[in-house]
């Protein structure tokens, strides 16, 4: 047992698990019900606070940290650390729907469209959620953006991140000095897998 999984309850850990299990997920069939208990999760007593993974180390970083392997039943799983203040930047899911569920804290969703098919276009935000403990966002789409920002600059913020399949690679998006999109394909970092 690595130090972050003995700094969760395996009670919990379990639950995500079998909530996953016992909803079919591969075929995208009803996404919103397995939002909905996946929010009752966050209401748990046993689920897990952002102050134990801020306790883990001294440095104070972003973390990803995926749940046991669940890719047989059709997704993935991953709890993620934000520290305060900390933001993504606006970035898909690999064609992957998902479900982000605050467990501790808050998250600001800034969503976005893109203007054109065309390699350097410009993106337009279309809605900005606020999201707090026991709300989701919920994304089917394959071409949804969203830029993610931890609402505070003084408390760090938990969230349980749910994908349709393996999150192998995404792209991030910037824009130049004349405004055109630059895209970046990126793998991401994992953190301790948690069991």
């Amino acid at each position: 047992m690595n130090e972050v999984s003995g700094k969760v309850d395996s009670g919990w850990l379990q639950a995500v698990l079998q909530t996953l299990t016992r909803t079919s997920v591969a075929g995208n069939d009803d996404l919103g019900a397995l939002r909905d208990q996946l929010v009752s999760l966050a209401w748990d007593e046993r689920a897990p606070r952002a102050s134990v993974f801020q306790a883990i180390d001294a440095e104070e970083r972003f973390r990803r940290h995926p749940l046991a392997s669940i890719e047989s039943i059709g997704c993935s799983a991953l709890l993620m650390y934000w520290p305060p203040g900390h933001a993504t930047l606006p970035h898909d899911h690999g064609g992957l729907w998902g479900i982000e569920v605050v467990i501790d804290g808050s998250l600001a969703i800034n969503e976005f469209v893109r203007q054109s098919d065309k390699a350097d276009a410009k993106l337009a935000e279309t809605t900005t959620l606020h999201l707090g403990v026991g709300d989701a966002a919920l994304f089917e789409s394959a071409r949804y953006i969203h830029r993610c920002r931890n609402l505070s600059n003084v408390h760090p913020t938990l969230t349980l991140h749910v994908y349709g399949g393996a999150l192998n690679a995404f792209n991030t998006f910037s824009h130049d000095q004349a405004g055109a999109c630059l895209t970046q394909l990126v793998t991401p970092h994992t953190d301790a897998l948690l069991s």
